[in-house]
């Protein structure tokens, strides 16, 4: 149900706005470590195929987000300022935009999923089978667009407990269907792309049925509807920076897996592990930043500035300090977690020295994170996109390769880049928030 996040105590408004999300990725993060878990049951070389795959699968979930993003934050400050019919229209917009770009993102992604993999140096076998994963996922593009998007258009008005059951759901069904597609059927690798596609189609089925049944505050309409540019622009004034954010995101982690990529398939198996395992670590901060976006959103659609100046601080303590609470319990049990999901020593070596090294950014990155929740909720994704484009790009993607390649630091070199960026990336983040504007008038 929609809740009003301009009233009532902070703290409280937080937890029980963050909570849901927290539950809610915890169970999207469920499918990617679904998939690597039976995946790894296959071979090394399968796991490495998926983790080859997964810039390509990360530039889908941005693409995603950042179109989610502008609907949370453009329906959000609607909501707030009483103009349901605007958040209505722009909900619908929304959905209409995921639907477009999925269709291209589909066609590009199968002309340039080759070429991407060639860059990685992969050949032969490890190739053809990162073509058959990635090119069922890039086929149901729109599917997975939509159900972001339209998850996110829930939690602008304020219901984050939709989402979470219907995520929760698909995690289950992926869970059931990923062994019985992968052995029982015999289709491998393609086998986890098929349940992960299958499970994400029924929870879009219900969630749109949620939508359409009237029980949510925005009302969808599509036989009166009315194309107008404005609400494309308002959404996309935040979305596309958003998604820019994420892509860059996706290039670093392409341009890191070129990197670990030279030191061989275990390293490789074991970075798409270890970055799994710190997508869950980063939970937390990610659902709070998330939370963070829609109560900013709200406020200042409500005009209570330094409502949401407070919020996105003690979210930010908030979510530092759980994420270094699950990178403690990371570093302490790291060859025994990475075991898990593969037996190859070399594989547990370089996944161990992984978590021992990576959770030392969570004590100031769910800070940065809130901040830019901040940015994005107000209507100033802009921020974040400098934010996201210095750490990555201008910071970690340097520092991960003269550490590794150039000073002899080898595989752990690139964890002490990302470390070294995600660290300098955060003061930048700072002084954003600090004197960037974010909190004056918002498109």
């Amino acid at each position: 149900m929609s809740k009003d996040l301009t009233e009532g105590s902070i703290v409280k408004t937080i937890l029980k706005t963050s909570i849901p999300l927290i539950v809610a990725f915890l169970l999207q993060s469920a499918f990617n470590i679904v998939d690597a878990f039976f995946v790894g049951k296959i071979s090394s070389e399968a796991l490495a195929a998926v983790s080859i795959s997964f810039p390509v699968v990360f530039l889908i979930i941005s693409l995603g987000a950042g179109i989610g993003v502008g609907a949370t934050s453009v329906i959000s400050r609607f909501i707030g300022a009483k103009e349901y019919e605007h958040a209505n229209n722009a909900a619908m917009h929304s959905i209409i935009a995921a639907v477009v770009i999925g269709i291209l993102l589909s066609t590009l992604g199968f002309l340039a999923a080759p070429v991407l993999f060639d860059w990685t140096g992969a050949k032969g076998n490890l190739k053809a089978m990162a073509l058959d994963y990635i090119n069922i996922l890039l086929l149901f593009s729109s599917f997975m667009l939509v159900i972001m998007v339209t998850n996110s258009i829930l939690r602008g008005e304020g219901d984050m407990k939709t989402p979470m059951k219907i995520m929760g759901f698909s995690a289950i069904l992926n869970m059931i269907l990923d062994p019985i597609f992968i052995f029982t059927l015999g289709w491998g690798i393609r086998g986890a792309a098929m349940a992960t596609v299958f499970s994400r189609s029924v929870g879009l089925i219900f969630l749109v049925y949620y939508m359409l049944s009237g029980k949510s505050l925005i009302k969808l309409d599509f036989g009166n509807f009315r194309y107008n540019f404005d609400y494309i622009k308002r959404v996309f004034y935040v979305g596309i920076p958003s998604a820019l954010s994420n892509i860059t995101m996706s290039v670093g982690m392409f341009i890191l897996t070129v990197i670990v990529g030279f030191f061989g398939t275990d390293a490789l198996a074991a970075f798409g592990i270890g970055f799994r395992l710190d997508a869950i670590a980063i939970l937390p901060g990610m659902g709070i930043s998330v939370a963070v976006i829609s109560i900013v959103g709200q406020s200042i659609g409500a005009g209570k500035i330094e409502r949401a100046r407070k919020v996105a601080m003690r979210a930010g303590v908030f979510s530092s300090v759980f994420m270094s609470v699950v990178g403690i319990f990371l570093y302490a049990f790291a060859p025994q977690i990475i075991s898990i999901f593969n037996s190859e020593p070399e594989v547990i070596e370089h996944g161990t020295s992984f978590l021992h090294i990576i959770p030392l950014s969570y004590l100031f990155v769910g800070i940065a994170m809130c901040a830019s929740g901040a940015f994005i909720g107000s209507g100033k994704a802009v921020l974040a996109l400098i934010s996201t484009i210095l750490r990555v790009i201008v910071f970690s993607v340097p520092a991960a390769y003269f550490l590794s390649m150039q000073y002899g630091y080898g595989v752990s070199g690139v964890w002490w880049g990302m470390v070294l960026g995600t660290f300098l990336g955060f003061l930048v983040t700072m002084l954003l928030f600090w004197f960037g504007g974010w909190d004056k008038s918002a498109a």
